[in-house]
């Protein structure tokens, strides 16, 4: 009997240590599979640049060659952030929301707890029933070329802490696509994200679209041209899902000639920006450019829409060299001319990457781009301050020192 009950136990580890094996194995190689995913993504839009680079002026070389130094001075930070978002269990990666090339999208959904603690604002009884969580979709920038959603992984991170849900689209990049693809690809993206709020344990009534840079123009775009469709049965989503726009950094007027020219100084050639845009190279590029305006859009629609659009919190760097902060000034008296809710942050001595890139690595308490976004989203001031400092992710004098290469 007993040599009986030794053999079955023996078999039973085995069996046991089979189906640990097994299972460690196949995490192994889902891990492997997304790693090889975001690696062939990385490299598609290096490949997709260097391409570029032979159309583009010396000094975009010179850009190039800066960004590899401050990529290299911010690396360890970058390598955390990236270990974060191929083994967080709370990402679900690479959703397909349409038929188009590199129509994915990544859902950061966070835990109960996370929620929990939101609730109690540090401290306290938590709330027996289950709350819906606010959601973001988040659009990001990358001068409409070297776009990817995995570059909001920072800031989808520290939204997660806050029992936030944040939906990062990717769309087809130039030369891939025009600016009109892009806009049909972001508008799908945030068809998808609509429809599956509520299935992610997200609150329908309070999902707000935030974009960055480009992705604040093609964002900005998407909403308004939905805007303009006004109830259509058709169509998958409207503005009025959408309870608030937040556009960093953006650019709201391509059609600008101060704009263009600023453009082609900072070395985004006038005619790869006119490509960009669908405005050929015709005398008449003024009038194409404005067909891809949020600014003469909100003009065309805006007071016959107002009541569907969401308000708008416009954020920008006063030393911003890459979107002119002119940009924010001017669309703020255009869309409340049009009679749209609007509200302006300007940061000083801040530029283009300082509040969406170097102050998080800094550390919640320089992170003042997280604290206007979470009192905008839970219409709540000082709700990162209840919350425990995070610790820097690079010494300051290294952020510093990447602040004087950065090229953006």
């Amino acid at each position: 009997i007993h040599s009986f009950i030794s053999s079955k136990e023996r078999r039973s580890g085995r069996k046991e240590k089979t189906k640990t094996t097994t299972e460690s194995a196949q995490r192994t190689g889902t891990d492997k599979k997304m790693i090889g995913r975001v690696m062939r993504n990385v490299l598609l839009i290096f490949r997709l640049l260097f391409k570029l680079l032979t159309f583009l002026r010396l000094n975009w070389i010179a850009k190039f060659l800066r960004l590899l130094l401050f990529s290299a001075l911010l690396l360890p930070a970058f390598i955390r952030i990236g270990w974060f978002y191929v083994t967080d269990g709370r990402i679900k990666r690479g959703i397909k929301y349409g038929k188009n090339a590199r129509n994915f999208l990544d859902v950061y959904v966070p835990s109960d707890e996370e929620d929990e603690d939101v609730e109690e604002g540090g401290g306290g009884e938590t709330k027996q029933k289950k709350q819906l969580k606010p959601v973001v979709i988040f659009v990001t920038g990358g001068v409409w070329i070297i776009g990817y959603r995995v570059w909001g992984a920072l800031l989808a991170k520290s939204l997660l802490e806050f029992g936030v849900i944040t939906i990062c689209i990717d769309y087809r990049n130039f030369p891939q696509g025009v600016c009109g693809d892009m806009v049909e690809d972001v508008a799908n993206g945030i068809g998808y994200a609509v429809n599956a709020a509520k299935s992610l344990g997200g609150d329908p009534r309070k999902i707000n679209l935030i974009g960055q840079s480009a992705g604040a123009h093609l964002a900005a775009l998407s909403l308004l041209k939905q805007a303009s469709l006004r109830d259509d049965l058709k169509e998958t989503w409207h503005a009025k899902d959408i309870i608030g726009f937040v556009g960093i950094s953006g650019i709201y007027h391509p059609e600008s000639e101060e704009l263009i020219a600023h453009f082609d100084r900072q070395g985004l050639h006038r005619k790869i920006f006119f490509s960009i845009m669908e405005a050929g190279f015709s005398g008449r590029h003024i009038e194409a450019l404005g067909r891809n305006s949020p600014s003469e859009m909100v003009k065309l629609i805006g007071v016959e829409c107002a009541h569907v659009l969401p308000r708008f919190l416009l954020i920008h760097g006063e030393k911003d060299v890459s979107a002119p902060t002119r940009e924010s000034r001017n669309f703020a008296p255009t869309l409340s001319n049009a009679g749209i809710s609007v509200m302006e942050k300007y940061y000083k001595s801040k530029g283009h990457v300082e509040p969406f890139i170097l102050d998080p690595i800094l550390g919640r308490s320089e992170d003042v781009l997280l604290e206007d976004l979470l009192t905008f989203i839970f219409r709540r001031e000082g709700l990162s301050k209840t919350f425990k400092r995070q610790p820097l992710m690079r010494p300051r004098f290294i952020v510093e020192l990447a602040k004087r290469v950065v090229p953006f």
